[in-house]
C-alpha cells in the first residue's frame, strides 16, 4: 500500500544545509529510484539520491523526509519537494513522496542505466582508506595479436548490419507515441535508437510478452499497432 506522508517546516525559507532558499519557489514532482550516494566509513549508506527516469539525478537533501528513503533503496517513488542546483548537480527537500505499488516489475531498462552510471561514481572509498595496499604478483605482458588479414576484415565490414536508426520512420515515430501513452518518455523523432529500444524492451518484459527489443505481432497487439 502507497504510502503518503506530509512535513511542515518552521521555516520554510531555509534547505536541510542551513542555507537560504528561494521562499517563492514551486514544489516540483520526481518520479525515479531510490539510489545510495553516500556512505560512513563502516559501509553504511547515509545518503541517497533520487535516479529520474529521465536519466536526471537528485541528491536528497537533509531535513525533511530525505532520511526514511535510506531504507527504501532500490524501489521506485515519486517524490514532491523543491529542487535547487549545487555545484555538484541538483538536491531536493522531499515534503511529500509515494512508494510504487509494483516497484519489483516496473523499473525500466532506462532507470537502470541511470543507476549504474550515478551510483558507481559515488562508491564509498572510506573504507578502502583504511585497508592497506596488498602487493601484486608482477604479470607478462601479453604478447600482441597479429593483425587481422585485410581479406577478413573487408569480410567483416560487408556483412556489418546497416543502422535501423539511419534516417527517421514514421512506424517508428508511431511505436514511440504507443509507447510514451503506456508511460514512457521519448522523444518522439522517428529514429530507433537506444532509448527507444530499452523502452520497447521495458514494456515487453513488463507485459509478460518475449523480450526481443523487436516489434513482432504480439508486442503489436499489447501497443494497441496496426
Amino acid at each position: 500500500m502507497a504510502r503518503r506522508l506530509l512535513v511542515q517546516q518552521k521555516n520554510r525559507h531555509l534547505n536541510g544545509k542551513g542555507q537560504k532558499v528561494d521562499a517563492k519557489a514551486e514544489t516540483q514532482q520526481i518520479t525515479g529510484l531510490v539510489i545510495p550516494v553516500e556512505w560512513d566509513p563502516r559501509g553504511k549508506v547515509k545518503a541517497v539520491a533520487i535516479a529520474a527516469f529521465d536519466e536526471s539525478n537528485y541528491r536528497v537533501a537533509s531535513g525533511g523526509l530525505g532520511a526514511e528513503l535510506v531504507s527504501r533503496l532500490k524501489r521506485e517513488v515519486t517524490v514532491w519537494g523543491r529542487v535547487e542546483s549545487q555545484a555538484e548537480g541538483k538536491t531536493i527537500l522531499i515534503e511529500r513522496y509515494e512508494m510504487s505499488k509494483s516497484s519489483k516489475g516496473k523499473i525500466t531498462g532506462l532507470a537502470l542505466a541511470a543507476v549504474v552510471g550515478f551510483a558507481l561514481t559515488a562508491a564509498p572509498v572510506a573504507m578502502a582508506a583504511d585497508q592497506p595496499a596488498a602487493a601484486k604478483p608482477a604479470v607478462a605482458a601479453p604478447a600482441p595479436a597479429a593483425p587481422a588479414p585485410a581479406k577478413a576484415v573487408a569480410a567483416q565490414k560487408a556483412k556489418a548490419p546497416k543502422s535501423l536508426a539511419a534516417k527517421p520512420n514514421a512506424k517508428v515515430r508511431t511505436l514511440q507515441d504507443a509507447l510514451n501513452s503506456k508511460g514512457a518518455k521519448l522523444k518522439v523523432d522517428g529514429m530507433m535508437g537506444k532509448k527507444t529500444r530499452t523502452a520497447l524492451k521495458a514494456f515487453q518484459k513488463e507485459n509478460g510478452l518475449k523480450v526481443t527489443g523487436k516489434v513482432d505481432a504480439a508486442t503489436k497487439k499489447a501497443l494497441g499497432l496496426k
